[in-house]
C-alpha cells in the first residue's frame, strides 16, 4: 500500500498562480455597466476560461449574474452545462460558436446548448435534423462582414434570403459577426463592419422580425454605442485583459502568477547563462534560478526582454527561458528577499499580463491560455 502525501500541493509544484474571482465578477459588471442594461452581456469562457479554469470560473460569473456563456467546442458546452446545471427556464444559456460538426445536432438539442451556423452546410444539417426530430430550438446565423474568418459571406447570405427554404424550421435568436480590430478604434475596418452588419441585420429582420444583433467582443464594448445590439460577448477583459491598449487598462487585475526561487548563486568570475551561453553574466553578479519555464507558457521568446518583479525590485531574465527554468539577475535585490519560500511575481499588479505579452512579441490572450498545468492554482473567492 502506497504511503499517503504529507506535504501539501503548494509545497510540491514550481509556481502558484492565483486568480481573483471577486475581480473576475467584477470586471463582468464594468462591462455590463458598459453594455447599458438592454444588452445580454454574456461571457467567453472558452479555452477553460482562458486558462484560468472553467468550473471556478463560470460558478463566479453565474452568481455575479451572467446569463449567457460562449464556449467554442461541443464538449465545452457539454462541460459547462454539467458546470451550471441542466437547461431550462432560470438556467443560463450557452452558445457553442464553431456550431455542430455533422451528427452532434442530436447532443445540443439534448443539452440545451445554442449553435452558432456559420455555413449553409451547417444551416442545412441543423434545418434537416430539426424538422425530423421535431426540435423547435434557438440558434444563431453568423455572418462574415470582413474578418474572412468565420460566418456566411455576403453572397452566400443574399443566397439563403431569397430561398424560401433558406431557414425554415430554425429559429434564429439573432444574427452576429465578430469585429477583427475592434481593439484598433481608429482602424477604418471597424466602420465598415458596422455598417455591414446593420445592413444585414436590417435584411434579416426582415425574415425573423424579433432577431436580435450580436457584434461586440471585449474591445467592442469600448467602441461606442453604435456597436452595442443586443447581444455582448467579452472574453479576455473579463481575466483583466486591456481591450483598450492605447489607453489604460479600465480592467481590474485577475491573475497573479509567482514562480519560486530553486537557487540562489554568485557568478565568480565572468560567465554565460544558459542554453546557448546567450547572456554573459558580469563578475559578482547574482543570479536566481526559478521552477518555472516555457512547459509552464513562459515563451521562449521572452528570453531576450523578459522581466519580473521580487518585491517592488524589478529583475531582467538572463540568458533563456528553458523548459522548467528560468534565471534572472537579482545582482540589486537584497539577500533577506531571496531566502527559502521566495517568490517571483511573473505576473501581477507591477508586472501585468499585457507586460508579459508585449515583451514575449505576443498578446495577453496568448500568455493566458498557455499558463500551464502543473501550477498549484489558488482562487480567491468571489464576493457574496
Amino acid at each position: 500500500m502506497a504511503a499517503p502525501i504529507s506535504s501539501r500541493p503548494e509545497d510540491r509544484t514550481g509556481a502558484v498562480l492565483t486568480v481573483d474571482l471577486a475581480a473576475l465578477a467584477e470586471n463582468w459588471r464594468l462591462l455590463k455597466r458598459r453594455a447599458g442594461p438592454t444588452c445580454d452581456t454574456g461571457a467567453v469562457v472558452k479555452a477553460d476560461a482562458y486558462g484560468l479554469g472553467l468550473e471556478p470560473v463560470a460558478k463566479a460569473l453565474k452568481a455575479a449574474g451572467c446569463a449567457t456563456f460562449y464556449v467554442a467546442h461541443l464538449d465545452e458546452g457539454l462541460a459547462l452545462r454539467t458546470v451550471l446545471g441542466a437547461g431550462g427556464i432560470g438556467t443560463p444559456r450557452i452558445v457553442v460558436m464553431h456550431g455542430p460538426n455533422p451528427g452532434t445536432e442530436r447532443d445540443f438539442a439534448a443539452h440545451g446548448l445554442i449553435p452558432v451556423l456559420s455555413t449553409p452546410g451547417q444551416i442545412k444539417s441543423w434545418r434537416n435534423f430539426s424538422q425530423a426530430n421535431d426540435v423547435l430550438m434557438e440558434s444563431l446565423i453568423q455572418v462574415d462582414t470582413g474578418m474572412n474568418r468565420l460566418g456566411l459571406t455576403a453572397a452566400e447570405f443574399s443566397s439563403l434570403m431569397a430561398d424560401p427554404d433558406g431557414f425554415v424550421g430554425l429559429t434564429p435568436s439573432a444574427l452576429m459577426s465578430h469585429l477583427a480590430c475592434a481593439d484598433t478604434p481608429a482602424h477604418p475596418l471597424n466602420g465598415q463592419q458596422r455598417e455591414r452588419f446593420a445592413s444585414g441585420l436590417a435584411t434579416f429582420r426582415l425574415k425573423f422580425a424579433d432577431a436580435k444583433g450580436s457584434l461586440a467582443n471585449s474591445s467592442g464594448l469600448f467602441l461606442g454605442q453604435s456597436f452595442l445590439y443586443d447581444f455582448a460577448r467579452p472574453g479576455a477583459a473579463l481575466y483583466g485583459v486591456n481591450p483598450v491598449p492605447a489607453n489604460p487598462n479600465p480592467m481590474i487585475p485577475v491573475v497573479r502568477l509567482q514562480a519560486k526561487v530553486l537557487q540562489v548563486r554568485r557568478v565568480d568570475a565572468a560567465s554565460p547563462v544558459g542554453y546557448g551561453a546567450t547572456f554573459q553574466a558580469p563578475d559578482g553578479a547574482k543570479l536566481a534560478t526559478v521552477s518555472m519555464g516555457y512547459a509552464d507558457g513562459l515563451l521562449r521568446s521572452w528570453s531576450a526582454s523578459g522581466h519580473a518583479f521580487v518585491d517592488d525590485l524589478r529583475v531582467a531574465v538572463a540568458g533563456r527561458v528553458s523548459m522548467d527554468l528560468t534565471t534572472f539577475d537579482v545582482s540589486h535585490v537584497p539577500d533577506s528577499s531571496l531566502g527559502p519560500g521566495a517568490m517571483v511575481d511573473i505576473i501581477g499588479s507591477r508586472h501585468t499580463i499585457d507586460d508579459l505579452a508585449k515583451e514575449s512579441g505576443t498578446i495577453g490572450y496568448e500568455i493566458l491560455t498557455a499558463l500551464g498545468r502543473r501550477y498549484h492554482r489558488r482562487y480567491l473567492p468571489a464576493l457574496k
